[in-house]
Order: C-alpha cells, then sequence, then structure tokens
C-alpha cells in the first residue's frame, strides 16, 4: 500500500500525489472501500480517485534522477518514435500515451516534432491529432522529468524543444 505524500504516474493521467487513502464521500452506505486520493501535477483542480485494491496496477513509480538525465543527456542520439499516417496513426500513438513510458514518450515527442520540422518545410501543418497528441505527450512527461531532476517544468520543456528544434533542423 502507498503512503500519504509519496508521487507516482497514475496512468495517462500522469504525476500524482497521494493525498489521502480514505473512504470517499460520494460512496453510498454499504459500499465503502479505501481509495487513493490522488492530486495531478498537471491539472491542480482535479482529484482523482482511485480503489486501493487493483488501483496500483495502473501506477508506477516516477523515474530516477538518474534515468532523467540519461534521458536528457542522449536526447540528441536517441531514436524518435516513427510516427505512422493514415488510419493506423492515432490507435499506435494512443496506446503510446496509454503505457505513459517516460523513454518511450520522449521518442514519440521527437517523432511528432519531426513530422513537425518536416511538414513545415514542405509548406504545410502538423494535423489536429499529432499536435494535439504532442500537447498531451508534453503534458504527461515533462512534469515527470521536472520532478525527477529537481527542476522547474518549464526549464525542461525549454531544454527539450531547444535541442530537438536545434537537431532536427540541422538534419533536414
Amino acid at each position: 500500500m502507498l503512503k500519504k505524500g509519496e508521487v507516482v504516474v497514475y496512468g495517462s493521467r500522469g504525476l500524482c500525489m497521494l493525498k489521502d487513502i480514505a473512504i470517499p464521500p460520494f460512496l453510498s452506505a454499504g459500499k465503502e472501500k479505501l481509495y487513493y486520493q490522488l492530486s495531478s501535477a498537471s491539472d491542480k483542480s482535479a482529484v482523482l480517485y482511485v480503489p486501493v485494491d487493483g488501483g496500483e496496477d495502473k501506477m508506477r513509480d516516477v523515474i530516477s534522477e538518474e534515468e532523467a538525465k540519461e534521458l536528457m543527456d542522449h536526447l540528441e542520439e536517441m531514436d524518435s518514435l516513427s510516427v505512422s499516417t493514415g488510419k493506423k496513426a492515432e490507435a499506435e500513438i494512443a496506446e503510446v500515451v496509454k503505457r505513459n513510458d517516460a523513454p518511450e514518450m520522449l521518442a514519440l515527442v521527437k517523432g511528432l516534432y519531426k513530422l513537425r520540422i518536416e511538414r513545415t518545410q514542405n509548406g504545410k501543418k502538423l494535423a489536429s491529432m499529432n499536435e494535439r497528441y504532442l500537447s498531451l505527450s508534453e503534458k504527461l512527461l515533462y512534469p515527470e522529468l521536472a520532478f525527477a531532476l529537481k527542476t522547474e517544468v518549464d526549464k525542461v520543456k525549454k531544454t527539450v524543444t531547444g535541442t530537438l528544434n536545434r537537431v532536427l533542423q540541422e538534419a533536414s
């Protein structure tokens, strides 16, 4: 069982802090059971209730500081996730977001940035679906990296976007 104050990654909701373990007020009499009360880092007003029984299946530990440094240090040479086009694309991208695995998410962000640059160079915009998933991926990934590195989300975003724009512009 988790403890109050722990920080975890909860599925595709991202970085969350465990605020309480209690019986939520919305449960009817006779159906009381313990829930984790989570506070989302990306949406401060969101309160998530997750049943203690089985709830940890969708949670994972935040990556370590070493893992985060490794990802940031090797961002330039890491492979980008090849983003499909057409009808399969959304299902594939959604599956990556659902898993919310930091290295895979960073590869997705890199792949979507690469696609955006390629399309811009051809006088086109990135498809709205891809923009939506890029935004969501960044919203899930950057707080986790920032927490692991003990820094600000904006600093992580600036570093990642600056590196990707520079590297991908040079490559094209």
